[in-house]
């Protein structure tokens, strides 16, 4: 572990513009520690307790495991969550972790080699195939209304998927006012552009408000550039917006003042989040903020009163407004490190890595 902090700290000194250390990577969003091996798995499923709940040993629980030490149970969660991103901690989608701690890992210090049941030591011998069920994807089947008032973004990935935002963009800009209510479903939506989510904001408040400011963002090469995210057609991101072939850009007067309903799910991070949080910031009537504190780590949350012209549905993913990550290999593992940071911009210091949850 000692080598990998110090190749993390490198890798950050290099490639993340704002001097921070591996004791902070829980707090960058874009930061992740891939070294899992999807071709090994343990032979018996675990829940998070550590009960063993297939196989031979069904009804066991888990005393000790050994890696290239001896842990108890909660000892190597502890452990195994330190090099994670927050989305994967077990608080957060416990689903994913536990497909995490079940496949073969290539750093020492996390490889179960045997686990101490009582006083009976047992070898693991991994498999190439589950025996048991237990599925990584998060991804959901979106369940299409169709009705003109819903509006369907299933990523903000300008460059793959211009020709569907830019359809439902139109809609949304020539018929705001013609709906009572607008539903934005934003299934499976990890983010890509945020072109489109200030495109939306725009079209939905109108003259902009006191919240929406630029963007400030530095660069691995300490370069600053600032722009107004509120006009993308002018500057920095004009080229993306080209793309989206629009006939007209949003031009309101006013906000629009139907309900909004946004369903969200947890691999809604970076720019669908962003599009969560403005929507948050212009149409909620109250935010509720608060923490949990778990294995070891304290999650921010928020909601909103549901009497409000918002109503959200589902659970978020996160940001912490960095970005543009770039892949490193460091032996067997890969390390992504984001090359950006947003210094300045609408979203509020107390918000990032916050997630929203109805």
């Amino acid at each position: 572990m000692n080598n990998l902090i110090l190749q993390i700290n490198k890798i950050l000194s290099n490639y993340y513009p704002i001097e921070t250390t591996f004791n902070n990577i829980h707090n960058l969003s874009h930061f992740w520690i891939i070294s899992n091996d999807w071709n090994k798995f343990i032979p018996f499923q675990i829940n998070i307790n550590g009960d063993i709940l297939t196989g031979q040993y069904k009804n066991k629980r888990i005393k000790q495991v050994v890696t290239n030490k001896i842990y108890n149970w909660n000892e190597y969660l502890l452990l195994y969550t330190s090099i994670l991103n927050i989305q994967w901690h077990p608080c957060i989608d416990e689903n994913k972790f536990l497909c995490l701690i079940h496949t073969y890992n290539f750093l020492d210090n996390l490889n179960i080699k045997k686990i101490i049941i009582k006083d009976d030591t047992i070898d693991i011998n991994y498999i190439p195939v589950q025996n048991y069920k237990l599925v990584w994807t998060d991804n959901i089947k979106p369940n299409i209304i169709n009705k003109d008032n819903h509006f369907y973004f299933d990523s903000f990935d300008i460059n793959k998927n211009h020709e569907k935002i830019g359809t439902q963009l139109m809609r949304l800009i020539k018929n705001r006012d013609k709906y009572n209510s607008i539903h934005f479903h934003l299934d499976n939506n990890g983010g890509g552009d945020i072109v489109p989510a200030h495109l939306i904001l725009r079209c939905l408040v109108g003259k902009k408000e006191k919240w929406m400011k630029n963007i400030q963002k530095i660069l691995t090469n300490k370069e600053i550039v600032e722009w107004d995210c509120w006009k993308e057609e002018n500057g920095y991101n004009s080229d993306q917006v080209k793309k989206l072939n629009l006939d007209l850009l949003p031009d309101y007067k006013t906000k629009y003042t139907g309900k909004i309903y946004l369903y969200m799910n947890k691999k809604n991070g970076s720019a669908a989040w962003y599009f969560i949080t403005y929507l948050i910031y212009a149409f909620s009537a109250h935010i509720k903020r608060f923490t949990k504190k778990c294995y070891g780590h304290t999650f921010k949350f928020g909601s909103i009163d549901k009497t409000g012209q918002l109503i959200i549905k589902g659970y978020s993913g996160t940001c912490s407004g960095d970005g543009n990550s770039i892949s490193i290999k460091y032996n067997n593992i890969k390390i992504d490190c984001p090359t950006q940071q947003f210094i300045n911009c609408s979203i509020k210091k107390k918000d990032w890595n916050r997630f929203w949850i109805e």
